[in-house]
């Protein structure tokens, strides 16, 4: 009797236990913490980018709260997206934008075109560190109004930007990017000659007739009158395709860049910002259309390397 009463109570105490363990167990993880993996969709990017991570989420909240302290500080600054890589927004975050047919660092958008695209303005401008201050300046506008601008290119914002954060401009109707600090090259569209590339500083670039399979054949007085555009990156609009471009070594070891086949170059003689001197020379030299190399100067080229048809807003 004695062994089956010591039973029991083993029994009755394993059952205590049990119960006791369970209402321990279920206080303990009733204040546990989410799962660390959960879908979050941000429009900061303009396009709705999805991805998961609860930790990359809260890093993100960290960094936007830090950014947003900061903002008030600077006129001028540098935001990151994961598609476009660093561009330039305002000192609420707004993105900034250029336009291709400002080719001559004056701005040429009026009218309706300034209701899409208004302009961007603010006296003596606080730049923010990563940008050189050099780089900035102003161009009176033929109303009379001031507009900042960057590199040559006159700064605008786009009306279809609902919030800081939207990059909603890029590319439209092909004549309007956005504003970053590192293009290589971009385009420029000339009334009389339509879409072609320059650099980043709006100098334009130029293809050689004699240049075929991707090798350079201009050296020596022929180098000294046209300089190879010899950049050591590559980032370019996103109307361009990557792979259109190539580097080319030269025969005295230089690095240059093609264009569809193309090395490019500079022409001595285009003394300012929007020159195109060099078009035609020879009947061996063009500008570097968009649409390709094309040597035909007896027929207007505009039809084949324009933009879309229609305002450019």
């Amino acid at each position: 009797m004695q062994g089956n009463s010591s039973i029991a109570t083993l029994i009755a105490a394993l059952i205590v236990g049990l119960v006791v363990g369970a209402a321990i167990g279920y206080v303990a993880h009733t204040p546990s913490t989410p799962s660390t993996t959960t879908t979050t969709t941000t429009s900061g990017y303009g396009y709705g980018y999805t991805y998961t991570s609860a930790a990359e989420t809260t890093s993100s909240n960290t960094q936007t709260s830090t950014g947003a302290a900061a903002q008030a500080e600077y006129d001028v600054q540098l935001a990151y997206s994961e598609k476009y890589g660093l561009y330039l927004v305002d000192s609420e975050g707004r993105t900034l934008y250029f336009f291709a047919k400002d080719y001559n660092g004056s701005s040429s958008c009026y009218g309706t075109c300034a209701e899409h695209w208004p302009i961007f303005y603010v006296e003596n401008p606080k730049i923010a560190p990563g940008l050189n201050p050099d780089d900035f300046g102003v161009v009176v506008r033929k109303d009379g109004s001031k507009e900042l601008t960057y590199k040559g290119w006159p700064l605008y914002y786009f009306a279809g930007d609902m919030k800081p954060g939207d990059i909603n401009g890029d590319g439209i109707k092909g004549v309007w990017f956005i504003a970053k600090p590192d293009y290589t090259v971009l385009v420029a569209v000339k009334p009389d000659l339509g879409a072609y590339l320059v650099d980043s500083e709006g100098k334009t670039l130029y293809v050689f007739a004699k240049d075929v399979n991707g090798t350079s054949n201009c050296y020596g007085q022929c180098a000294m009158k046209w300089p190879p555009f010899t950049p050591n990156s590559l980032v370019v609009p996103s109307t361009l395709n990557l792979t259109d471009f190539s580097f080319t070594k030269r025969s005295d070891g230089t690095i240059q860049l093609a264009y569809k086949g193309y090395p490019l170059y500079y022409w001595i003689n285009d003394m300012n910002r929007g020159d195109t001197t060099g078009h035609g020379v020879k009947n061996v030299w063009s500008v570097a259309f968009i649409g390709g190399a094309t040597f035909n100067f007896n027929q207007s080229t505009t039809t084949t390397t324009t933009t879309s048809s229609g305002p450019s807003y």
